[in-house]
């Protein structure tokens, strides 16, 4: 009896020790030898190096295979893997396939892992049935056989395809490859077929997922999904993402900087792609009839051409063109709207005017991130100006709360190697004087139906970050737009305009 009452007080030390301290333990007896590799499998495992996997593999095979129910996540990293070991791990993993219980699976060199060995380790991956979460970075031929031939049945999943030449490598290597074979690869909605009845939240980064004109909607559907990511997309489909995915809440895209470039990045080439996706909309019948949030820049959204309700609209900086906000708006027309990483040139008498229009009334929250001077030259920046401007745009407006994040970026480009002594510039100076409690009660006046003001100053060369927020006791309702401004919004980096001479006459 006291010899279980030891092990049992043993057993629960091992639940807060470290996986040195249990290899220790689990040398002192036969009964902490089998009761610690729970405890050291718990959090996952992590190979890094060769030797680790061959050291991970003895481990597992040890007890006749006893260990492998407690195993649940495995992480791999970039390292070179020999033919015999590889081809060793495939033994393993075949032999094992219906004793492991992995349900999270992140290869962070994937050509490199799975195309190893004869046959490559795709196949033997492919045979575990119980990953569902999974987490690829570039994904090549051998990433894609394993998902097109995988038994398990994902639920999340995030995909980085590598980038365009190292398909064009993989194909000039192999016998058969053909164009077509390479789009496949890089095509998640084909990819991820087998699970259609279970995949919730998908991922994707490189993705191509355009379709041919003659059939622009795909066979495979996955009607559990609610949230959509695709960064660094090919030019954008819409009609083949609402027909793929007809449940998504969340949407968040990003066309690829070659893709927009061999798109052409003039208005006339721009309108024509939102111009087919808003008539593929109308004619299949999109089943996307309103979002929840969609997050995306500006140009993204109006080439999308989204013609349904988005609730929250994220729009990321820093191009604007007025035209196309407002065709955005208009199509969209949304309840709460932040502008993210935009510089101040956005505050123009065009925005002005765009926040009297009817489709602007609908706005019950609005909050937008500033990056002063993220891509306009210090002085340039006309502080005051921006000020005024911000209170003539808010006075149409029927808002609840306002937010407004001023992330001070009034660097000289090339940086000065004594810039941190450097007088303050004009723009910097109003910044460093400005009274955000007096200009948060000027924005509340401003704007009738304001209840929620915050005002944030952040990384000014001699103010520390300043928040000012009134009405901060107001309690919206649980499904309310409106909320405390700036507790979610993301701070996104500003990138140049992509049509600078319609900005300049904005």
């Amino acid at each position: 009896m006291g010899q279980k009452l030891v092990n049992d007080i043993l057993v629960s030390l091992m639940e807060l020790s470290s996986p040195r301290t249990l290899s220790a333990l689990m040398k002192t007896s036969r009964y902490l030898y089998r009761s610690g590799p729970r405890y050291l499998l718990e959090k996952g495992v992590a190979i890094t190096h060769q030797r680790a996997l061959l050291s991970f593999i003895a481990f597992m095979k040890a007890e006749d295979g006893a260990r492998l129910g407690h195993l649940k996540k495995l992480v791999f990293f970039a390292f070179e893997i020999s033919s015999p070991v590889a081809n060793s791990f495939s033994t393993f993993l075949i032999h094992f396939s219906e004793s492991l219980a992995l349900e999270a699976l992140c290869i962070h060199d994937t050509e490199g892992l799975l195309g190893s060995g004869s046959p490559p380790l795709s196949d033997a991956f492919a045979k575990l049935r119980t990953i569902t979460i999974l987490e690829l970075s570039g994904v090549g031929k051998h990433g894609a056989s394993f998902l097109r031939n995988m038994k398990s049945k994902l639920e999340n999943v995030h995909l980085t395809m590598i980038e365009d030449s190292a398909f064009d490598s993989e194909s000039d290597e192999s016998d058969d490859g053909t164009e077509d074979d390479d789009r496949d690869d890089r095509n998640a909605i084909k990819l991820l077929h087998g699970s259609q009845d279970t995949l919730t939240s998908p991922s994707g980064d490189g993705c191509e997922l355009l379709t041919e004109i003659t059939d622009p909607v795909y066979a495979e559907v996955y009607p559990h999904v609610e949230e959509l990511v695709l960064f660094g997309n090919d030019c954008p489909a819409t009609i083949v993402y609402t027909h793929a995915f007809p449940n998504v809440r969340v949407f968040r895209f990003e066309t690829a900087e070659e893709d927009l470039d061999i798109m052409g990045r003039d208005v006339e080439a721009h309108l024509s792609i939102r111009e087919l996706n808003q008539m593929q909309q109308v004619q299949l019948k999109s089943p996307w009839n309103s979002l929840d949030s969609c997050h995306a820049n500006l140009i993204d959204l109006f080439l999308l051409g989204l013609r349904c309700h988005v609730r929250a609209l994220h729009i990321l900086g820093n191009f604007m063109d007025i035209t196309s906000l407002r065709c955005v708006m208009t199509d969209t027309t949304p309840e709460y709207m932040c502008l993210q990483g935009f510089d101040v040139d956005i505050f123009t008498r065009s925005l002005v005017s765009t926040m009297k229009k009817p489709y602007a009334q609908q706005l019950r929250a609005l909050e937008i991130v500033l990056m002063v001077g993220g891509a306009l030259e210090p002085e340039t920046v006309d502080i005051p100006h921006v000020v005024e401007t911000i209170l003539a745009m808010l006075r149409p407006l029927k808002i609840r709360s306002f937010g407004i994040l001023f992330c001070c970026c009034l660097i000289p480009e090339p940086r000065p190697a004594n810039f941190a002594d450097l007088p303050l510039c004009p723009a910097e100076q109003y910044l460093a004087d400005l009274d955000l409690d007096a200009l948060a009660q000027r924005v509340k006046d401003a704007t009738e139906t304001l209840q929620t003001v915050v005002i944030t100053m952040k990384m000014h060369r001699t103010r520390p970050t300043t928040i000012v927020t009134l009405g901060a006791d107001v309690e919206y309702g649980p499904n309310a737009v409106e909320s405390i401004p700036l507790r979610a919004a993301p701070l996104y980096a500003s990138v140049p305009p992509l049509y600078p001479e319609q900005e300049a006459g904005s």
